[in-house]
């Protein structure tokens, strides 16, 4: 089981895959053609799961748990209108803080709440990383 004890473990031993694929999900956001219709179609299987049933439906594969998580951070993309061109030319450094950020939120607060909606976690997460990034540029 993801949640109670193993939360720590799993989170660290995923944090090079949830850097990388957070970057995947930036340039999917940013370089492909689709639409926003796309992004929530995608999105839309997964919206009733909370951090641990999300767990569950990804059969327990940190890969496909951590695909689940991206699917939810191009909706917030979207519902933010924040400026994929602003993070691709961002210095490395400070996009990898940004994720780290962001997946240790994401972390915190689905260890906190196992039953929280992962949407809403993911989203207040991202929401959460970027004050925090602009907090250390201003």
């Amino acid at each position: 089981m993801l949640f109670g004890l193993h939360t720590k473990q799993f989170w660290a031993s995923l944090g090079g895959t949830c850097l990388l694929l957070f970057t995947f999900s930036l340039a999917a956001v940013g370089a492909q053609e689709k639409t926003i219709d796309d992004y929530i179609n995608e999105a839309s299987p997964y919206l009733h799961h909370s951090c641990e049933s999300a767990w569950a439906a990804s059969k327990e594969n940190g890969e496909e748990y951590i695909a689940i998580i991206n699917r939810f951070v191009a909706i917030a993309f979207i519902n933010h209108d924040f400026d994929i061109k602003q993070i691709d030319e961002a210095p490395a450094a400070d996009q990898e803080e940004l994720r780290v950020i962001f997946y240790n939120a994401v972390g915190k607060r689905c260890e906190e709440d196992p039953q929280k909606l992962l949407a809403g976690v993911v989203e207040r997460s991202l929401v959460y990383a970027f004050d925090e990034m602009e907090g250390k540029t201003k």
